[in-house]
């Protein structure tokens, strides 16, 4: 049975953040995303999220909340961001720079790519200790550089 959709895709995901200059320093740094113009009267006067966005089309909205806390239960699922080959290639070739850790407080280092069978995944989490994944279903070029 074929049902016409009324989406055409996610237009944002939210995490609660203790501060949002620190996350959205953090985010630009480590994923590239940066404060969409379009939302800044929502941050600047306190009434919003800060929204970040690399196309601005997919967003995150950042809440500040003083209970975001590194630990505590912030966000019950993860985020996934998605990229090509190349840019997971250059990703995981920045981790050490990027001092990125696990739900565990654990480095984040190369060995942790996780092989999907379909898609290649780290997973790691921001200073608030929101869940985070970055994937690529570009699986034959990684696997061969991979190999």
């Amino acid at each position: 049975m074929s049902r016409e959709s009324t989406v055409t895709g996610i237009d944002h995901v939210e995490l609660f953040v203790a501060d949002w200059d620190a996350a959205a320093a953090w985010y630009e740094h480590v994923l590239g995303l940066t404060p969409d113009p379009a939302f800044e009267d929502w941050w600047t006067t306190g009434r919003g999220p800060l929204v970040l966005s690399v196309d601005g089309t997919t967003k995150l909205a950042l809440f500040e909340r003083e209970s975001a806390t590194r630990g505590a239960d912030v966000s019950p699922h993860r985020v996934a961001f998605q990229t090509d080959a190349d840019g997971f290639r250059s990703f995981v070739d920045r981790l050490d720079a990027l001092d990125l850790t696990d739900r565990d407080g654990e480095s984040v280092s190369a060995d942790d790519v996780v092989d999907h069978g379909l898609s290649y995944s780290l997973y790691f989490t921001d200073p608030d200790g929101n869940w985070l994944e970055l994937t690529t279903n570009d699986y034959e070029a990684v696997t061969a550089e991979r190999e």
